[in-house]
């Protein structure tokens, strides 16, 4: 089963053309690639959650809700960095930068499912002169983020249900438990593929190679507008990152 993350709402991410947030997406993942140092990082974070909550007025619970199963990721960031820099509050602080970052990536897929319909991704990758088949690849690829999602929050409750203790022992120990989540999780995931392929047959995929559209989409003044405010923004991170030298540290 394919969820649905998609929420209406009167917004200004939800009027957008969907090659504009499609744009802005790969944007904000350069501007996150560019950046490693927590100063900068850090700030992000908050900036993303910040601007989605006021253009797309996605609730901070909303965002709460959806990045909740990513913080085992950033636990187990904090502590990995914590033991193999030196000294281990600054690889503590690094682990926090890198596990936002994390964060990020899955706040802005999260937020461009939220305000996009799957039609209108679709359409947007089409007209960004994408064969249909591979926009339809790459759209269901992003659903199945918000799809794995749903699978896993519910083979946790599914496992605490039966006495699943998650948040008792060390880190290892609950590493060791969390065998109990991924190896469902993981069949289900092949199940859900298997019965993708399925629709997808029964649908006739691939039988004529020129499809028509009931639907389609057109750029308008403020998509025009967010695009050039994206490529204002994206000057100022390189200008940030390699004229002023700000924003990335050495490591090793």
């Amino acid at each position: 089963m394919m969820y649905n993350f998609y929420i209406k709402r009167d917004s200004i991410l939800h009027s957008l053309d969907p090659r504009v947030k499609l744009t802005g997406t790969a944007a904000a993942v350069i501007i996150l690639l560019l950046f490693n140092s927590p100063e900068v990082l850090i700030p992000l974070f908050f900036l993303t959650m910040l601007l989605i909550y006021l253009l797309g007025k996605i609730t901070l619970r909303e965002q709460y809700r959806v990045l909740r199963p990513l913080f085992p990721i950033l636990i187990i960031t904090i502590v990995v960095w914590a033991f193999v820099y030196d000294p281990w509050y600054r690889g503590a602080l690094i682990g926090v930068a890198y596990g936002l970052r994390l964060l990020t990536f899955g706040l802005i897929a999260f937020a461009l499912l939220m305000t996009t319909t799957q039609r209108d991704l679709i359409l947007g990758f089409i007209k960004l002169k994408m064969p249909y088949e591979y926009g339809l690849t790459m759209t269901i690829a992003l659903r199945y983020i918000p799809t794995l999602y749903m699978l896993a929050l519910n083979i946790m409750d599914a496992q605490k249900a039966r006495g699943w203790e998650m948040e008792k022992g060390n880190i290892f120990v609950r590493i060791k438990k969390m065998s109990a989540v991924l190896v469902p999780l993981l069949i289900a995931s092949i199940k859900t593929a298997h019965e993708l392929s399925i629709a997808l047959e029964s649908r006739g995929f691939g039988a004529r190679r020129k499809r028509t559209f009931l639907h389609t989409i057109e750029m308008k003044k403020r998509d025009y507008i967010a695009l050039f405010l994206t490529g204002i923004t994206i000057g100022i991170a390189l200008y940030v990152r390699y004229g002023l030298g700000f924003g990335h540290i050495k490591l090793y």
